[in-house]
């Protein structure tokens, strides 16, 4: 993983081009691609965010498919479209990578695919590790339907009643459900009627994380 700045130089100095020439073939600014390569903000320091318009010139610029460059980047992504300063009083986050590592079960019967899918944009804010595509309709009581993107954290303190991505060992698959715990036994408890809670023993169960956040497919 490489910043955006380290790209740039490292295919300028391969094909021989100077900041300007380099400028002139991405349309971004001569100066913005010497911040880019020193990877920091000046007055403050701080490491480079480019937008993704910026990303974008610059793959352009390099004849690089828009995704291959993404995905080697590493650090934060602005959700800005342009690198031209904005107001005061006009604060937008900064975003982070998280990769789609496959889909989980919502409902029975349905199997879960271990199947690396790319990368989502989402705000610094959101607190996950990666995110899972939810298939099937057992949780559409807690507004998580098929198709949408749920994000998962790792690290977490088990908290009663909450959703998280469970591992039932015996069947050797994922799925979502809110949990329960009542001393050695867990409650896997669907969100749809339709379906039955599934009641287990604590060590025939490995929780994997905890659902943080979803995306709705149709958002």
């Amino acid at each position: 993983m490489s910043t955006l700045g380290e790209i740039i130089y490292k295919y300028r100095k391969e094909h021989n081009l100077s900041m300007e020439a380099f400028s002139k073939a991405s349309g971004i600014s001569k100066a913005y691609i010497s911040i880019l390569e020193r990877n920091a903000r000046p007055g403050t320091n701080k490491p480079i965010a480019p937008s993704v318009e910026t990303i974008k010139l610059a793959s352009d610029g390099m004849n690089m498919d828009f995704n291959k460059l993404f995905s080697l980047l590493e650090g934060d992504i602005s959700l800005d479209h342009s690198d031209r300063p904005l107001p005061s009083n006009i604060i937008l986050p900064a975003a982070h990578k998280l990769p789609i590592m496959g889909t989980i079960c919502a409902g029975d019967g349905v199997v879960c695919e271990d199947d690396y899918q790319g990368t989502f944009i989402v705000d610094t804010d959101v607190k996950a590790d990666y995110c899972l595509r939810v298939r099937g309709d057992s949780m559409i009581g807690a507004n998580i339907y098929d198709g949408d993107i749920v994000f998962i954290s790792k690290s977490y303190d088990f908290v009663q009643d909450q959703i998280y991505a469970i591992e039932r060992l015996d069947y050797n698959e994922a799925s979502l459900k809110r949990v329960t715990q009542d001393g050695d036994t867990l409650i896997l408890n669907p969100c749809n009627p339709e379906y039955h809670a599934m009641v287990t023993d604590y060590e025939e169960v490995r929780i994997i994380g905890r659902c943080v956040g979803v995306l709705h497919k149709y958002v």
